[in-house]
């Protein structure tokens, strides 16, 4: 399991789980620009899908 910076959970990122990067669901979503800065703290860590999509229905 690789931890979402943000939440703390299961970002299920393909790459850390030994897959194709291909197959990873960070490869069909666009990650905006802010909420990478906001969670540059680790850039050794991928954000998870809920919390790209929780900041997307915010419009933060």
């Amino acid at each position: 399991m690789s931890e979402c910076p943000l939440c703390k959970g299961d970002n299920v990122c393909a790459i850390s789980n030994g897959k194709n990067p291909e197959t990873c669901w960070c490869m069909n979503v666009q990650i905006p620009a802010q909420l990478l800065e906001f969670a540059a703290s680790n850039r050794e860590t991928c954000i998870c899908e809920n919390c790209v999509k929780n900041w997307n229905k915010k419009g933060c």
